[in-house]
């Protein structure tokens, strides 16, 4: 695409682990180094992540949340390192790839932001995550059919799981249900830990219909 080549000439590609500059053709953003040091997850669908996830039929992680990926997570979500992006959407289409039929799915969805937070972040990493995978899967993406109806305060900033819980508790809602009813949906988000957010959103996608909601994320802070 012109745009990702004027891009790549203004921001040259990054490795997003030791960020040495990487040749201009780079197909991942990502050092051999690097690439080899990330803490992959062995399993395919996780069972142990589902269980956590009310209306979740199926949990897929590329990698556990530590080293090199959790601090470029952080980098990503909070120091305005948007063009991670692409990085972790490759990352997600080859596990998807391995573990899933991509062909099933129907739409592409995005753990939202409230409004507000939207506007102070300047984007929803989940959502240019989602945009991205979309296009190496040629799935439609339209994260705006899962929509934030509360403002809630960050979860990272909540230890305890019971309040994380009931912190976003009835959040979400989906915007058009036609979008979502009797459609396999895959949602993305960036890391899952108690797995209380992304839960709240998979139930939000079954009361409205969905037929199957797969949950895809680029790392868990659970151990494995």
């Amino acid at each position: 695409m012109a745009i990702d080549y004027i891009l790549k000439l203004i921001f040259p590609p990054k490795c997003f682990g030791c960020r040495r500059q990487l040749p201009f053709d780079t197909a991942m953003e990502v050092c051999k180094e690097c690439y080899e040091k990330i803490p992959f997850t062995d399993s395919h669908t996780d069972t142990m992540l589902r269980h956590s996830l009310t209306g979740c039929d199926e949990v897929v992680c590329v990698c556990e949340y530590s080293g090199s990926v959790k601090e470029a997570i952080k980098r990503y979500k909070f120091s305005n390192k948007p063009c991670y992006h692409r990085i972790f959407a490759v990352l997600l289409e080859h596990k998807l790839k391995k573990v899933t039929d991509c062909r099933n799915f129907d739409i592409i969805v995005s753990v939202p932001l409230h409004k507000n937070k939207l506007r102070s972040r300047g984007y929803n990493q989940s959502q240019l995550i989602a945009r991205e995978l979309g296009r190496l899967l040629g799935v439609r993406e339209d994260s705006a059919a899962l929509v934030r109806v509360r403002d809630t305060q960050s979860q990272s900033l909540i230890s305890n799981r019971d309040e994380r819980h009931e912190n976003v508790r009835d959040a979400f809602a989906v915007s058009d249900i036609e979008k979502v009813s009797l459609k396999s949906v895959l949602i993305i988000d960036d890391i899952m830990t108690t797995g209380s957010t992304l839960g709240e959103c998979c139930r939000a996608l079954k009361e409205a219909g969905a037929k199957k909601v797969t949950a895809a994320v680029i790392a868990s802070g659970r151990k494995y």
